[in-house]
């Protein structure tokens, strides 16, 4: 717990940075600083959460590049349920890392956080859009963190398509190469094809003030029109192999309660968007689309309320337009309560990280931070033991 809340601390630290009066070159140092602090902590994790060890296992499998080329693929082709582009470059960092002793696996996770960080904070350094940048990125890291412990393809696909936006009022075409080749490590991302018209609209009052009450009813009861769809799919058309993977995950699972200080903030920032309506219809390129994220997380959590994991895994695409909403509404308090409002930063994460680790076999997994620099050879037995009682089986995200 220690390292997670000196993590919290340090991002609430740069996320004030905003609001004090720091030259150019200081902000340039302290951005790189950030940036070098989480690509540390994240990127050199040992061995946390739930998928470690299926990549481990995945890494092991797959040929090395020049085994490939020379003919030897037996390894390769029967990962037939892992995209081609990711399955290349594990193969690529298998020429040069050992994948028995699990170097491969950890270059591998140290390479997808060093290329997805090194995206998000290109993105938002460039985008004028985003007013506070270090309040940003300390808020959108907060809420993504845990995802960012289990999750490397879908990582990967998501940092490829934030590179996409730019494109979305410009250049279609360029808008669906990206998102094509973010296909190539992760299936999902498929949703964003239809998603481009709805990141391109302009949602209605009366559609902000529809989702804000569904939004408050699913904290109270759940839906379960995704499900049937799903399950209806998945019979009608068995060669959708991943609506098949959600659907016999999603039935695995149940709704539980959703009633909680995190569904309120949403609410409210919902309340604050429809209040200042005049604000979202006026502004055009990234800010509307930014909005628009918001909006489809908000949907994805209604329409899959009878299923909060899957939610969650779906609400990872979509954290970017939570947290542009979270920095937009700065602008909507009297200067003497925005330093206080910043303190969000600091304990919705804490709120989200008690939330993750309140079930006791997923808080074995993820408690205590280890770190490849500093993880002992005595804590093998005791990381695997604690992943095979959370899950025999695992997930591969």
């Amino acid at each position: 717990m220690i390292a997670y809340i000196t993590f919290y601390i340090l991002l609430f630290f740069f996320s004030i940075q905003d609001f004090l009066h720091r030259n150019e070159t200081d902000k340039k140092r302290l951005f790189l600083l950030l940036l070098s602090l989480i690509i540390l902590f994240v990127g050199l994790r040992y061995k946390l959460a739930n998928d470690w060890f299926n990549y481990l296992n995945l890494t092991k499998k797959i040929e090395s590049l020049q085994s490939i080329i020379s003919g030897k693929t037996d390894g390769f082709k029967s990962e037939i349920n892992i995209e081609f582009g990711f399955k290349m470059l594990v193969s690529i960092i298998n020429s040069f890392f050992d994948p028995e002793s699990g170097q491969s696996l950890q270059a591998l996770t140290f390479f997808v956080t060093a290329f997805s960080y090194y995206i998000l904070f290109k993105v938002v350094k460039n985008d004028e859009t985003i007013k506070y940048k270090f309040t940003f990125l300390a808020t959108y890291i907060g809420f993504t963190i845990f995802r960012e412990f289990d999750i490397l393809r879908q990582s990967i696909s998501f940092y490829i398509f934030l590179l996409s936006i730019k494109y979305i009022n410009v250049n279609w075409k360029k808008y669906l190469i990206y998102i094509l080749v973010a296909f190539c490590f992760h299936t999902s991302s498929l949703i964003f094809l239809p998603l481009y018209f709805v990141l391109k609209s302009t949602f209605r009052k009366w559609q902000i003030i529809l989702m804000l009450l569904l939004h408050i009813l699913t904290m109270f009861i759940h839906f379960s029109f995704v499900s049937n769809l799903l399950e209806i799919l998945s019979n009608y058309f068995p060669e959708l192999v991943f609506v098949q993977k959600i659907y016999l995950y999603s039935s695995e699972l149940e709704g539980g309660n959703s009633l909680s200080l995190v569904g309120v903030l949403y609410s409210i920032y919902l309340f604050l968007v429809l209040i200042n309506y005049k604000d979202y219809i006026s502004n055009n390129g990234s800010f509307k689309i930014y909005v628009n994220l918001f909006f489809i997380f908000i949907l994805v959590n209604i329409f899959f309320s009878d299923s909060k994991d899957i939610a969650d895994r779906f609400s990872y695409f979509f954290y970017f337009g939570l947290s542009f909403v979270f920095i937009a509404s700065i602008d909507y308090f009297p200067k003497m309560i925005r330093l206080p409002y910043l303190l969000l930063v600091f304990i919705f994460p804490i709120v989200r990280f008690s939330r993750v680790i309140s079930e006791p076999k997923t808080k074995s997994v993820l408690v205590p931070y280890r770190n490849y620099l500093t993880v002992q050879k005595s804590e093998e037995e005791i990381i695997l033991a604690n992943w095979q009682e959370k899950n025999e089986e695992g997930i591969l995200q």
